[in-house]
């Protein structure tokens, strides 16, 4: 399912959440209190295992194993934030407003993040059930249309098609013959179109491309473009995705669903004043 219909924010939070439930399996085993566990000490202030496994989480979550391999990589990384962020405290930058605002941001961002995690593990109710009755209800959402695969040699003129159909009667190879004969940019890949759906090309050419089965080659088709001789490699019928091929996708869909609503009533239930007009919203 598309989010586009959803807001900035909630496809972010999605997108975290995916990320995050992968960071934490590829988490490393730490101790019963990992904020206790201390791996370092940077001029008397404690780098903990706690840290450590907070920074795996800001990798892409396939770093998770290679931090397993690589401790002392992850540890100077620490370390390097641990004396640029003293050394900022020394030239008292953390207290430019700038960069307080920037605390504050990033602070209020972890903070709703967690809700958001919260709230999606106990309060959002995706099941295997709720995902299969929302499959079931929404199945023209995994509606894929006929599809077809094909080439296509573009000419000139009318004679060019006749002789390119004349060369791949007498069995010369399809691809060979479009990148000696094609004028358009598929010639450099033996006049190859990729796969396509109806409305994705002009009239002509499609109801000729549609009309085909595989491995059928087509009389000269005639277009605004020139003359096409085409040829379909593969046939895909109008079908519905299974469930197990959109299950994550469906999933997916109900926790941003979810949030939506979420962030709609706590807002709902906030006392807001948007005090400058250009900056309201609804």
């Amino acid at each position: 399912m598309p989010f586009v219909r959803y807001g900035f924010l909630v496809v972010a939070l999605l997108a975290w959440l995916v990320h995050f439930g992968l960071a934490q399996q590829l988490k490393l085993a730490t101790p019963a209190d990992p904020a206790q566990d201390v791996l370092a000490v940077v001029n008397g202030s404690k780098i903990t295992r706690m840290d450590f496994d907070q920074l795996i989480q800001q990798y892409r979550p396939e770093a998770g194993s290679w931090a397993e391999h690589n401790k002392g990589q992850v540890m100077r990384d620490l370390v390097t934030l641990e004396v640029l962020a003293q050394e900022g405290t020394k030239l008292r930058l953390d207290q430019d407003p700038r960069i307080q605002a920037q605390i504050r941001l990033r602070t209020k961002d972890i903070v709703a993040r967690s809700v958001v995690e919260k709230y999606v593990n106990e309060r959002s109710g995706v099941t295997d059930d709720t995902i299969r009755q929302h499959y079931e209800a929404s199945k023209d959402e995994y509606a894929v249309a006929e599809q077809v695969t094909a080439s296509h040699i573009l000419v000139r003129t009318e004679q060019e098609s006749q002789e390119v159909l004349a060369e791949l009667k007498q069995g010369k190879d399809f691809a060979e013959v479009a990148k000696a004969r094609s004028i358009d940019g598929s010639a450099a890949k033996g006049g190859a179109l990729g796969t396509f759906s109806r409305g994705r090309t002009v009239a002509e050419f499609e109801e000729a491309a549609f009309a085909l089965q595989v491995g059928e080659i087509s009389p000269p088709v005639r277009t605004q473009f020139g003359y096409h001789v085409i040829k379909v490699t593969e046939r895909t019928p109008a079908h519905v995705k299974p469930l197990d091929e959109v299950r994550d996708e469906v999933r997916n869909a109900l926790i941003a669903q979810f949030v939506e609503t979420l962030l709609q009533d706590l807002r709902g239930a906030a006392k807001v004043q948007v005090l400058r007009p250009e900056y309201g919203f609804e």
